[in-house]
């Protein structure tokens, strides 16, 4: 259901101000809520609610705090859209719906109150946690939800070798994959290897390294298709960049851009 949730937890306003954080397209549904000072997020100078839910499809959202920073970002995997809010993963692209909207006004209003009074990172994600487990439908085998675990797993998998895996034709595929997530298998595994590309440069490897392991034919492959999809060239998306995840068990798809050279704390949790 869920690939990570973050908190960004920064009680202190001049440290939190001093932040800009980016987050890159990517294959999950976020959904952000902000329980301390509001923040302004934008997409390309169109603002987003500090509480809401979109799939990054091209072009990053940034996130600049006014205040302390309270910050509740859920990844969800991309079957679990249709079973949690009942709609395709592609239906969120470059959205800017609010919670208040996607959720009843009833439960959203009530989550919110208990992030705003929770005591502790661990309570805040417990009640997102459960929150979204009362409105988890059960799974279904697709053969779209099989095709994205193995994009996701490797970006760089040709389209009739999928289609060969999952004993379809490669037009099969595109048709069952556009009609459970709203988007092409193609476009799909772009977003997959956005995500690679910035996992991988966060564990410190080369863009040469990158680009070989992500299967493109040199480094200008990777800066034109990174530019394309994100907006901004690798080097300047990751430029000053720099944040401490303790014991993150996944990487994130963001950088944080601090305005100083202060050790920048934030928690994570990763939930199956």
């Amino acid at each position: 259901m869920v690939d990570a949730i973050w908190d960004w937890d920064i009680a202190d306003a001049d440290v939190a101000r001093a932040l800009t954080i980016h987050h890159a397209p990517s294959t999950s549904l976020l959904l952000m809520a902000s329980y301390r000072a509001p923040v302004d997020l934008d997409q390309r100078g169109c603002a987003l609610p500090d509480k809401c839910a979109t799939l990054i499809r091209d072009a990053v959202v940034t996130l600049r705090p006014t205040g302390p920073l309270g910050m509740l970002v859920v990844l969800l995997k991309p079957d679990a859209a249709a079973r949690i809010v009942d709609a395709r993963l592609g239906e969120f692209a470059n959205a800017r719906i609010s919670l208040w909207d996607l959720f009843s006004e009833d439960g959203a209003a009530a989550c919110s109150e208990l992030l705003a009074t929770a005591r502790s990172s661990a309570e805040r994600v417990g009640t997102v946690v459960t929150f979204l487990l009362r409105r988890l439908r059960p799974p279904m085998d697709t053969l779209a939800g099989r095709a994205a675990t193995y994009l996701r797993r490797d970006p760089a998998l040709r389209m009739q070798e999928l289609a060969g895996e999952l004993g379809i034709t490669a037009r099969h595929l595109g048709r069952v994959f556009q009609s459970a997530l709203g988007m092409s298998p193609k476009h799909f595994a772009r977003l997959a290897r956005i995500e690679r590309i910035v996992q991988l440069r966060q564990r410190g490897l080369s863009w040469a390294d990158i680009a070989c392991d992500c299967g493109m034919a040199d480094q200008p492959h990777l800066i034109r298709e990174f530019e394309a999809l994100v907006g901004v060239r690798p080097t300047d998306f990751f430029v000053r960049s720099g944040f401490w995840v303790p014991d993150a068990p996944v990487s994130g798809h963001f950088v944080v851009q601090p305005k100083n050279n202060a050790v920048r704390k934030m928690h994570s949790s990763a939930v199956p």
